[in-house]
């Protein structure tokens, strides 16, 4: 069972297991949609990151009626404004940059230069101007960055094991393959992969411990994906996560920043 690196900007979420509380009593706002620590990320900002997108993509749809009219299209004939994105996603990539700013500001680096903006609005099919696009953008950089400066970790059997149990959960590894073959036979490429993610989680992890971080907990259950895997079929797997837990119960909110390994 063999990893190989996928030559494009990730689409799942960065994956770490963070366990982080729902916002306190006292703390607990309305308006706001996460704490770290004593800063806040609030409802208003959230909401204008989306409306930007709502507001660019009714105009597009508008403009795109009004062309098809004078083609003599029908007004039916334009297709029902779809959001690319939702609240969860903006408070997830929120709460990544800063999470991962604080691991930056800690090994003494700044953002790298890649993936660019319009690298990341042509694979997501998103706008340049979109501020969620910069955002979006800026957690792959950081990301980037961060990668060569964590000391690797020592892979320990739970982290093997989860990253197992992923891979055939997600139907990117042959069910009958068994865990002593797939530990076995990982590559040094792949085990150098998984010791470089899994020290990033790790020191995401407590950061995100330290910072308090909490959620409102309308937005549930969230995480975010530092590797994931991608599938036969093309679906991809999350192999290593970070969870801005909120409630615990539901099926978590996936927001990807991840790198890509394709099973092969």
């Amino acid at each position: 069972m063999t990893m190989r690196r996928a030559r494009r900007i990730a689409s799942t979420a960065v994956v770490a297991a963070i366990a982080v509380t729902g916002l306190s009593a006292c703390q607990q706002s309305p308006d706001v949609a996460a704490y770290v620590g004593k800063q806040s990320i609030s409802e208003d900002r959230v909401e204008k990151i989306l409306d930007q997108v709502r507001d660019d993509l009714t105009e597009a749809r508008s403009k795109a009626a009004a062309t098809g009219e004078a083609g003599g299209a029908s007004a039916g004939a334009v297709s029902p404004l779809v959001m690319p994105i939702k609240q969860q996603d903006v408070v997830n990539t929120l709460l990544s940059i800063d999470v991962l700013s604080k691991a930056a500001q800690a090994h003494g680096v700044q953002a790298a230069a890649e993936p660019t903006v319009d690298q990341v609005a042509q694979s997501r099919s998103y706008s340049a101007t979109w501020e969620y696009t910069k955002l979006y953008t800026q957690t792959f950089q950081l990301r980037a960055a961060l990668q060569s400066k964590v000391t690797p970790a020592t892979l320990t059997d739970a982290d093997l094991r989860d990253v197992y149990k992923r891979l055939i959960a997600g139907g990117a590894a042959d069910p009958s393959t068994p865990y002593d073959q797939f530990a076995s036979q990982l590559s040094a490429d792949n085990k150098k992969l998984l010791e470089t993610y899994v020290a990033m989680r790790n020191e995401l992890q407590d950061i995100a411990a330290d910072a308090k971080v909490k959620l409102n907990p309308r937005y549930g259950n969230q995480q975010v994906t530092l590797l994931s895997a991608q599938s036969a079929d093309g679906k991809d797997v999350p192999l290593v996560v970070v969870s801005f837990a909120g409630n615990a119960d539901e099926a978590p909110y996936v927001t990807d920043v991840s790198a890509v390994t394709t099973l092969g």
